[in-house]
């Protein structure tokens, strides 16, 4: 598949392409992260394009209030987390159309016994 990648939630209410190429996925089994499934693509925010119409999106603030778990409000599929440095954000690469992730290089981060899990919601 070619540059820019397509990435959308399971309604497809929400749609933005990435021009990057797709490198470091990471798996993390913290708190939230192995609820969600969310396997992380972290990208600068200047290669993100929102594609579909601005629409509602919630988000789930936990440790800081400047990080948020971002996600579709209609079909919950969680696609982006924010609050990295260096202006990236983590985009969840499960929602990028026309891949299939069993075929990508993915590493695996203890983020269960490597990060303080912050106060309890």
């Amino acid at each position: 598949m070619k540059r820019p990648y397509r990435l959308s939630c399971h309604c497809g209410d929400i749609c933005f392409e990435i021009d990057d190429e797709i490198s470091e996925l990471v798996e993390c089994n913290c708190s939230t992260c192995r609820r969600s499934g969310f396997l992380h693509w972290k990208v600068p925010v200047s290669k993100i394009t929102l594609v579909s119409e601005k629409r509602r999106i919630s988000t789930y603030v936990w440790r800081s209030i400047t990080e948020g778990h971002h996600f579709c409000a209609t079909c919950g599929v969680a696609l982006m987390r924010s609050g990295y440095p260096g202006e990236k954000v983590s985009v969840n690469a499960r929602c990028i159309e026309g891949i299939d992730i069993f075929e990508l290089n993915i590493e695996r981060y203890d983020g269960r016994t490597d990060m303080h899990p912050g106060p309890l919601p």
